[in-house]
């Protein structure tokens, strides 16, 4: 795992870096569904790689979020806090959500207050003490993690959000890759800055709660290096391009993951959250 060290702004990882290529697994929004989790950190060894970072909201919506905190902190993954972890952690009594139907507020609710009390005080202080930010170097490459935004934890960068928003958000965040959760559609966008510098915005998707369509379980892999490195390790040239001002390439791999969503379902009934809930696992 990377060292770890407190800088203004979030935290530094960058510690344990290399030249090396480096393969890097972006996972977020498990959101209590330790089912899906145990199925994504599976197909990430599977895969070899060793360097994982969770992009926040750990908790929230599903049967077992003291399971999930239980595992991501047992192997001492490098974590952000999400807006529900920052919102069950320093017992705001919401989760700072944006809910459009009276359905989505009420299962917003019923969920809130199982989470809540699904917790003990440790793992309320854990999620509280989460970082914001976490951030790395990678031969010049400046990589920032956020939950929702560089800017705020719950702001939500959609597939579609303009260029010169993004370019303008990593210039402010000294950032030429952004990885970012919170949505739950995974993508990967290069844009060019007005500096010239080709920026890079990675959304992992989610874990424990998809919201594209796919009910599998999603988690992203960065891959930065030279370009035949980086090409090779993700088979798409049309997914790969330069960052920042380097001659450093980055690009990535979407993962979609199988899970028993039908044993997931089963247990957020059990749990006495809504049926509404379970049905979102299977519809995505």
């Amino acid at each position: 795992m990377p060292c770890e060290s407190d800088v203004e702004g979030g935290v530094d990882v960058s510690g344990c870096r290399s030249s090396a290529v480096r393969r890097i697994a972006l996972f977020s929004d498990v959101h209590g569904n330790t089912v899906a989790l145990d199925a994504v950190l599976d197909d990430i060894a599977s895969q070899g790689i060793g360097e994982l970072y969770c992009l926040g909201d750990l908790v929230g919506y599903g049967p077992d979020p003291a399971g999930v905190i239980d595992r991501v902190r047992e192997r001492g993954i490098p974590t952000i806090r999400g807006n529900y972890d920052d919102g069950i952690g320093h017992y705001r009594g919401e989760c700072g959500c944006y809910y459009v139907t009276d359905q989505a507020k009420s299962d917003g609710a019923a969920s809130y207050a199982f989470t809540d009390a699904a917790l003990g005080d440790a793992d309320h202080e854990w999620l509280a003490a989460l970082p914001d930010t976490l951030r790395f170097d990678q031969d010049g490459v400046r990589v920032l993690l956020a939950h929702g935004s560089p800017r705020k934890i719950n702001e939500y960068l959609l597939p579609d959000r303009e260029d010169k928003q993004l370019a303008r958000l990593a210039d402010e965040a000294d950032a030429d890759v952004v990885c970012v959760g919170h949505i739950h559609i995974p993508y990967h966008r290069i844009l060019a800055a007005a500096d010239g510098r080709t920026v890079h915005y990675v959304s992992s998707g989610s874990v424990g709660k998809p919201k594209d369509g796919d009910p599998r379980a999603a988690w992203v892999e960065l891959v930065i290096g030279t370009k035949t490195e980086v090409a090779t390790l993700t088979g798409a040239d049309e997914a790969l391009a330069l960052a920042g001002t380097t001659d450093t390439w980055a690009g990535t791999v979407v993962h979609r993951v199988a899970y028993d969503v039908e044993a997931a379902s089963a247990a957020v009934v059990s749990a006495g959250l809504p049926e509404t809930l379970a049905e979102a696992l299977r519809r995505a």
